[in-house]
């Protein structure tokens, strides 16, 4: 019986109370597109980048989107973090990698949400699970001096629309301080943006 009540607990804090597939129901229908042609957005915005930005920009982003995905550990992923973007393909950046950033993952009642802290352009959403290797992230955009804005938020254009502010991300960790977002097809500038998260000290 101890045994079992052990089982259960340990199950309870491995993962976050939102269940698999979940985000497909709270999704948009373009937002759930998106997700589902990541590996697509990735293929074309790397044929993009090719031979763009710097050779530093371009062995950061190899480095990054070859390193394999890990077992998801929601409770390792709670707390401070160093983020930076990489933005790839796109009629107008080819590859740049931006400075880093303060982002922080909080829990709170089994739900796992992401905030962008500082920077001229934030997010904040929730976590999904979406498998044991990888979660989803719907969340909302909003500039630096303005307030958090929910996903789907009433004043957010839906579709390929430039003034759609909604961030969509497949969500990856690659060790316990180290995590890799992936925004696929996103409303301005790039293909695909990366967010690394490193483990702020």
């Amino acid at each position: 019986m101890r045994l079992l009540t052990a089982i259960i607990i340990m199950i309870a804090f491995a993962a976050p109370a939102h269940a698999a597939d979940d985000w497909r129901s709270v999704g948009h229908p373009y937002d759930v597109e998106r997700i589902d042609t990541v590996a697509a957005a990735i293929a074309q915005g790397n044929a993009e980048a090719k031979g763009k930005g710097s050779g530093y920009e371009q062995a950061v982003a190899k480095l990054l989107m070859a390193a394999p995905a890990g077992n998801i550990d929601t409770r390792a992923m709670v707390g401070n973090w160093q983020c930076r973007t990489i933005k790839v393909g796109g009629p107008f950046v080819g590859l740049v990698i931006y400075d880093w950033f303060k982002c922080r993952i909080d829990e709170r009642t089994g739900t796992l949400t992401v905030t962008k802290v500082t920077g001229s352009q934030n997010f904040a959403g929730t976590l999904y699970t979406d498998g044991p290797r990888r979660m989803v992230l719907l969340g909302g955009g909003y500039y630096g001096y303005e307030a958090q804005r929910a996903y789907q938020a009433g004043d957010s254009a839906d579709g390929k629309s430039p003034d759609n502010r909604d961030k969509v991300a497949t969500v990856e960790m690659l060790g316990p301080n180290w995590l890799r977002f992936v925004f696929p097809y996103p409303a301005r500038e790039s293909t695909y943006d990366i967010i690394e998260f490193r483990r702020d000290g």
